[in-house]
């Protein structure tokens, strides 16, 4: 089974990514558990006891980079989609991120980044 977690600061966009990714991997007759978190720290120690499949990440600014760059650094493999406010594409490139996207939270773009990690890892 795959795990899927969502790290965002806030609920309602994190409820409403957990939507979009279930009606994807509905649609590709795969059920991932999907986790969300809106604390850094209870996420990051979540990882220690279960790494994450893919990370959808969508914190603001310098708490994304810096939670993009950490989650890399411990979990190389991790798959990653970032959403951002800021332009930090030129970074997500730097870290090999497998979709990187800016604000607004769409449900297109998840299920594009999900479609470019699925297809990168060969689930489906």
């Amino acid at each position: 089974m795959y795990c899927i977690a969502i790290l965002t600061d806030q609920k309602q966009e994190g409820q409403n990514c957990a939507e979009y990714i279930r009606n994807y991997c509905t649609e590709k007759k795969i059920f991932p558990l999907i986790e969300i978190y809106q604390d850094q720290e209870q996420f990051f120690e979540w990882t220690r006891k279960t790494v994450p499949a893919v990370v959808l990440l969508a914190l603001p600014g310098v708490s994304g980079l810096n939670a993009a760059e950490h989650l890399r650094s411990l979990y190389p493999k991790c798959g990653i989609i970032w959403c951002s406010d800021l332009d930090f594409s030129l970074h997500a490139f730097r870290m090999r991120i497998e979709y990187f996207f800016m604000k607004p939270m769409e449900e297109q773009k998840i299920k594009e980044g999900l479609s470019i990690w699925f297809e990168r890892s060969k689930v489906i």
